[in-house]
């Protein structure tokens, strides 16, 4: 369908995000090959052939048995070389055999022979072959490209193309500014197919929504337009590989309202270097994609900042162009269709975990719980992983264990296990278990009070439980040995006394209220070598005063209250004497 509109309301213009170099190449030789072996057949017999039947049929039609599978009784037949075929129907026409067929051949999705599948970094960078291994999506799944076109006749992308419509000034649906073929390329080529490239999207279909000219930009009512269109019309995912410097209500409007059908906006966060927001991608619902490059560094060009939400492979990304050619580009334009090629992927995964009827938030959720913390200040939740992503059920792990005394092997209750952002206690038994760990490595720490804390390095599985014990050695206890009064003229002094199995204790921080049930003071302080702080209360009244101990620390220690004492009283009378 091709609908020309024949107005265009005057907006702020809206620019591509990318860069396209001129290097282009013509399209590939075809070089299919066979999907079977070329001497090698699969033969069963019926049931109740006999060993001589077998024999005698094999001799007739010259095949040879090879083996024979276990369990289904399938004979691997070895046949002339280049007669595989002729021979399968030979054997099928037997009335004897169950059936024949040809061998067969099987590839890894993981490994697409599209020729220039091995110039495309960003798919390996994100783990994608180990994706398809998982999912290659579905065709069902319609990804909308939202910019200048695609080349309709592109053997690399015509059979993906679901339908076409115009919302910029041009005249055609197709691509004339060679920008729109090469982003909806990354996103969802035809994979596997022996020609070209590879498409994260795999099986998903494009939707071919032109909303920019054929010099590249648009009006902001054009593409809100077409946004409300591709949300209305099918489309799961919609592309956004352009920006404008300046936000409107209409277009954030535009983006809200796909996203209440259940729509993925992602959209490219601009190619200026700083952290000026874009538009839309900058609005709550829209995927803000940063662009990385092959060192997993934040490419300099690259937009960044706390409303970016993650990144994808953005510089120098080989993929379609127009006129059935190929080439790179580089530009957060190219990072945002991975993004939405990822999508594509992920909506066969995930299931409507919190009722809403939509996937859209589990796919998004998904996607940025997934990334690769590449160690960049600004891209978001990280680098995307194709692979994270896709894998079955929540992309998630747990780690148990135990936490125990190092000198007794006792238990130790209430301690404190971290990954760093969750945490746990120790039941009464010392066992500690974190849930919704994303899969990664990371370092757990326990502490106790009492005992020196405890790390190590543990690699999280998604939907596997990694088991992480601990022993954590007991710290040397001090406590307070005396608490003793005395007397200095009009002043009362305090003395607090710390020791621990190896004698006085100095440097100790002693904290101590004291009290008159009149007035109350607080100290604190430090012992000195000889393990004693004296506190002084000048000009002191008459009365009984307790002091308590409130605090004593001291790094490398634990306070053992059980041990010594934590308060005593002592009673001033007139004069300075002790009652």
């Amino acid at each position: 369908m091709h609908i020309k509109r024949t107005t265009v309301a005057l907006a702020i213009a809206i620019v591509l995000i990318c860069s396209l170099p001129t290097i282009v190449l013509a399209i590939p030789p075809d070089n299919h090959v066979s999907g079977f072996s070329s001497q090698q057949i699969l033969v069963k017999f019926k049931p109740g052939t006999s060993l001589p039947e077998v024999a005698e049929i094999h001799r007739q039609l010259g095949g040879q048995v090879k083996e024979t599978i276990p369990g289904i009784g399938v004979q691997v037949v070895t046949v002339p070389e280049g007669h595989a075929m002729a021979k399968a129907k030979a054997y099928s026409s037997n009335a004897r055999v169950a059936y024949a067929e040809p061998d067969f051949v099987a590839q890894a999705l993981g490994s697409p022979d599209d020729p220039y599948f091995d110039l495309q970094w960003g798919l390996t960078k994100i783990e994608a072959p180990q994706a398809w291994e998982v999912t290659t999506g579905s065709g069902s799944i319609n990804i909308a490209i939202l910019d200048t076109g695609v080349d309709l006749d592109h053997p690399d992308l015509a059979n993906k193309i679901v339908s076409n419509i115009d919302f910029s000034t041009s005249a055609t649906t197709n691509d004339v500014y060679n920008h729109g073929t090469h982003v909806a390329g990354i996103a969802a080529a035809m994979t596997n197919n022996a020609i070209g490239v590879a498409g994260l999207g795999y099986t998903s279909t494009i939707m071919n929504v032109k909303v920019l000219s054929d010099t590249g930009s648009g009006s902001y009512s054009g593409i809100a337009s077409g946004i409300i269109w591709a949300a209305d019309n099918g489309a799961e995912i919609i592309n956004l590989s352009l920006a404008g410097s300046f936000g409107a209500s209409t277009l954030e409007d535009a983006v809200n309202y796909a996203w209440s059908k259940g729509v993925v906006v992602v959209a490219a966060a601009g190619n200026s270097g700083n952290t000026t927001p874009m538009y839309p991608a900058y609005y709550t619902n829209c995927i803000a994609v940063a662009a990385t490059d092959i060192n997993d560094a934040r490419a300099s060009w690259s937009n960044y900042g706390d409303w970016v939400d993650v990144a994808a492979p953005g510089a120098s990304i080989y993929s379609m162009r127009k006129d059935n050619k190929y080439g790179y580009g580089s530009g957060t334009s190219m990072a945002s269709p991975h993004v939405a090629g990822l999508a594509a992927l992920v909506f066969t995964m995930v299931s409507d975990a919190n009722g809403d009827g939509q996937l859209n938030d589990e796919v998004r959720a998904r996607i940025e719980a997934t990334c690769d913390d590449i160690g960049i200040i600004g891209i978001g939740s990280g680098r995307i992983n194709a692979y994270r992503a896709v894998q079955t059920g929540a992309a998630t792990g747990a780690a148990v264990g135990i936490v125990t005394s190092s000198g007794d092997g006792m238990s130790v209750v209430g301690a404190t296990v971290s990954d760093g952002v969750r945490t746990s206690l120790t039941d009464a038994s010392g066992h500690y278990g974190i849930t919704g760990i994303p899969e990664g490595t990371y370092t757990l720490t326990a502490s106790a009070p009492g005992y020196y804390g405890a790390s190590q390095a543990v690699s999280v599985v998604a939907q596997q439980t990694a088991t992480a014990d601990f022993a954590l050695p007991k710290l040397p206890a001090l406590w307070v040995e005396s608490i003793t009064f005395g007397v200095s003229g009009k002043n009362l002094c305090l003395t607090v006394e710390v020791v621990s199995e190896s004698g006085a204790v100095a440097g100790a921080q002693v904290a101590v209220q004291l009290t008159n049930g009149v007035q109350n003071w607080n100290f604190a302080g430090s012992t000195d070598s000889s393990g004693t702080a004296t506190f002084v209360v000048t000009r002191a009244p008459t009365g009984t005063y307790t002091a308590t101990v409130t605090a004593l620390t001291l790094a490398g220690y634990c306070r053992d209250t059980t041990r010594g004492v934590n308060s005593a009283s002592y009673t001033l009378k007139k004069g300075g004497g002790r009652r």
